[in-house]
């Protein structure tokens, strides 16, 4: 719609032209609407999400004024939130020769280009949309930034939404996406900096706060993530998700009893949550209260018998008692959900190791270890399995295996030192004592609380002084 028109169109005049269209629908007759009062049904519908309405009035507007460019522009967006992609650039096409002035048709065709993933033309058509004159500049910055953003160009969005912020740095919905795009371009502290100003303008907003405590989480600044949930709390006590995600916070923040107490209160206003039982599971289960864990670990799985986590959670608890068939019962029920759980296939491996039950368990390492070859802690145990059972040569060969693959790694290489000294073979047990210490210097009490023998091998001793001196 030319914007002086729109100027000149009166608010109360806009909606009782869509209060006459409603009704000419729905007594099935006809009436005369203008092409601005045309212009302004259709998009009334089409922010509505009222596709079959707005499509409705176009072909009202089409018999009214068949010439009209401006009610083809608007077709042709119908036919874009339909999908007809090819059949909306064709109009478009058709209307640029006629009109060349105006910047719906450019941005039209630069949303459609979006849809079709043709990111350089959908910037150009924007282009040349923004060097048209365009009233409220920010709001159309803002439209085409979140079109980028639902495509996924997460740098153009940003890109735009700056210059939405640069054109009116007080509008708050602007303030509120370029936090939220910043935060998923893992840009943290920008996202930080643009919520706060959302803040500034309106600190009541509940929603803002509870961004910014996901955010924060996200930097691992527990405690700020806290205080921003409580914020949100404060505004809305009611909010589940915050109260869901403070508790996580706690608990990321090893303050378990705080973070039972936060998932009890989450469940008294959302009971079937299986999930939050888990995770309130895991908190009694971190504060060695294996009772309480096992109960709420059951009450997930009797909420959602799929939950793969609380398998693998009672299974935990009934390993760490030592009830060894039980715990593997729970961690085969947990695989069979989740058969790409390295964890999973890691405790399984575990089990069988101290039930002697050594073909299980090895194939059983094999997985984890080729799922998640990343993952030293199921290196390690896959290693001390065959230690334990003397076979120091298998363990050996393990963790060279590890090694390749993790090729700086302290924790591997002091292992290695600790087999290597075991075999007699101080030369090679120095030398992955030395890369190890290279590494990671402060981690040496690695090598001597898994095998004390090792601090009265001259090498060893020579290696930490040697060492020490370029670590003070």
């Amino acid at each position: 719609m030319n914007e002086d028109a729109r100027d000149n169109f009166e608010e109360d005049d806009f909606e009782e032209a869509v209060a006459r269209f409603r009704k000419m629908v729905k007594s099935n007759t006809s009436k005369y609407f203008d092409v601005f009062e045309v212009e302004g049904i259709v998009d009334h519908f089409l922010e509505d999400g009222r596709i079959k309405l707005a499509k409705k009035a176009v072909e009202t507007g089409l018999k009214l004024h068949p010439a009209s460019v401006a009610i083809k522009i608007r077709q042709a967006q119908v036919f874009m939130h339909e999908g007809k992609l090819e059949e909306c650039l064709e109009l478009l096409h058709l209307a640029e020769k006629v009109e060349t002035n105006n910047p719906d048709l450019f941005l039209t065709k630069g949303g459609v280009y979006n849809l079709l993933g043709d990111v350089e033309k959908a910037v150009e058509a924007y282009e040349h949309a923004l060097e048209l004159p365009i009233d409220e500049l920010d709001e159309t910055l803002y439209n085409i930034g979140i079109s980028f953003g639902q495509a996924g160009e997460i740098s153009l969005a940003i890109n735009y939404l700056e210059k939405a912020f640069k054109d009116n740095p007080k509008n708050e919905i602007v303030l509120y996406e370029l936090g939220y795009y910043y935060d998923r371009d893992s840009q943290f502290e920008k996202s930080i900096e643009h919520y706060n100003k959302y803040i500034d303008i309106d600190p009541f907003n509940h929603s803002v706060w509870y961004n910014i405590g996901i955010t924060y989480n996200r930097m691992g600044m527990f405690d700020k993530a806290i205080e921003a949930y409580d914020y949100a709390l404060v505004l809305n006590e009611e909010f589940l998700h915050a109260h869901f995600n403070k508790a996580n916070a706690l608990a990321n923040n090893n303050q378990f009893e705080d973070a039972i107490e936060c998932y009890l209160e989450y469940l008294l206003l959302d009971k079937e949550n299986d999930d939050a039982y888990c995770y309130l599971a895991e908190c009694y289960l971190n504060s060695d209260r294996y009772n309480e864990a096992l109960v709420n670990y059951q009450k997930a799985i009797r909420l959602n018998d799929k939950n793969a986590s609380a398998w693998y959670g009672s299974g935990l608890i009934m390993w760490s008692e030592g009830q060894l068939t039980e715990a593997q019962i729970f961690f085969r029920k947990a695989l069979k959900l989740e058969e790409d759980n390295a964890d999973f296939w890691g405790m399984d491996a575990k089990v069988h190791a101290e039930l002697n039950e050594t073909k299980e368990a090895i194939a059983s390492f094999e997985m984890a270890t080729a799922l998640e070859p990343e993952n030293i802690e199921n290196w390690l145990a896959y290693s001390e399995m065959f230690y334990d059972i003397n076979d120091t040569d298998r363990a050996i060969e393990v963790l060279r295996t590890a090694n390749k693959i993790n090729k700086s790694n302290a924790f591997i290489n002091y292992r290695l030192t600790a087999y290597l000294l075991d075999k007699n073979e101080e030369l090679e047990a120095a030398c992955h004592f030395e890369r190890a210490l290279k590494i990671d210097y402060s981690k040496q009490n690695e090598l001597f609380e898994f095998y004390p023998e090792a601090s009265v091998v001259e090498s060893i001793k020579k290696l930490i002084s040697q060492y020490q001196a370029t670590n003070l």
